[in-house]
């Protein structure tokens, strides 16, 4: 930790960018007119322990600097708290900030944060725990359980195309039933996605309308267990058609051949059921002034 009293900053030094932009992070802030503590971290133990302190202290704003999976861990801990999260975007895909408007570029971000507006947008819940962008079975759970971070580090994105082109050939389709307020459906797919974003996989759009701000999740179902369907449906949303099976408050998942891999926001676990929910206007996020969730 840097002795001062400046708002904190926490950055995850183990993301794609996170080492390498530190130091020019607190100086770019500075000059911006935002004085910081940082602290670089290694890992969500010693993120956690930092936000949960400023939490306690009814600090109002947090900047915290790393992947999607950082801000989505940082979230579980802000949510429903009366402090901001500042969004630093310094992983591969980005995913979270793209859906708020924050540039991807560090002079851009930083001006975001330097003029302090503020929005309340929606989180999801998996089982209980917080994400931000989706949560993943199937193919993409499986890509994200194989990626290293040092592939991801230097391949940037085009490391899921690198990896899924190993792991797509010998991929199995899963069993699942999932069911919503109104729907249910009983499927036979490659790939499942719940988004509670616009954006899921960097620059990938969930589905039309999809935004932050619905109060809605986006079931997203990929083909009907062929390959060949798998890539057609993938590839056509890919260009900006439609994957899109419904929309919920709540939904639940369940696998009929057992506990299968899930991926939420990059973290990869087993789970056989899961019950999701969208949680409204539970983050305060620092944004563009003109921030529309809507637009985006």
């Amino acid at each position: 930790m840097t002795a001062g009293d400046g708002v904190t900053l926490i950055v995850n030094v183990r993301s794609r960018r996170g080492r390498e932009a530190f130091t020019g992070v607190v100086a770019r802030l500075g000059d911006a007119g935002v004085a910081v503590t940082p602290w670089a971290v290694e890992s969500p133990e010693e993120a956690e322990a930092v936000l949960r302190a400023e939490v306690a202290r009814g600090a109002p704003l947090v900047i915290v600097g790393g992947g999607d999976g950082t801000l989505s861990h940082a979230a579980g801990i802000l949510t429903r708290t009366g402090t901001a999260l500042g969004v630093l975007p310094l992983g591969s895909g980005n995913t979270f900030a793209r859906s708020v408007g924050v540039p991807l570029d560090l002079a851009g971000a930083v001006q975001v944060i330097a003029a302090g507006h503020r929005a309340e947008v929606d989180v999801g819940l998996v089982n209980g725990r917080v994400f931000l962008n989706s949560v993943a079975l199937g193919l993409s759970a499986g890509i994200a359980r194989t990626l290293t971070p040092d592939l991801k580090r230097r391949l940037g994105l085009l490391a899921w195309p690198v990896v899924g082109a190993k792991v797509l050939w010998r991929h199995r389709p899963l069993l699942l039933d999932v069911t919503g307020e109104t729907e249910h459906l009983r499927l036979r797919t490659h790939q499942l996605l719940v988004a509670n974003g616009r954006y899921v996989a960097g620059p990938l759009r969930a589905a039309p309308g999809a935004s932050v701000a619905d109060r809605r999740l986006d079931v997203l179902a990929f083909g009907d267990g062929r390959l060949v369907s798998l890539l057609r449906v993938g590839l056509g949303w890919a260009a900006g058609g439609r994957a899109q099976q419904f929309t919920a408050r709540q939904v639940t998942v369940r696998s009929r051949g057992g506990p299968t891999w899930v991926s939420v926001d990059g973290e990869v676990r087993r789970a056989g059921k899961l019950t999701l929910a969208v949680r409204p206007r539970a983050l305060t996020v620092l944004v563009p002034g003109d921030f529309d969730a809507r637009r985006v």
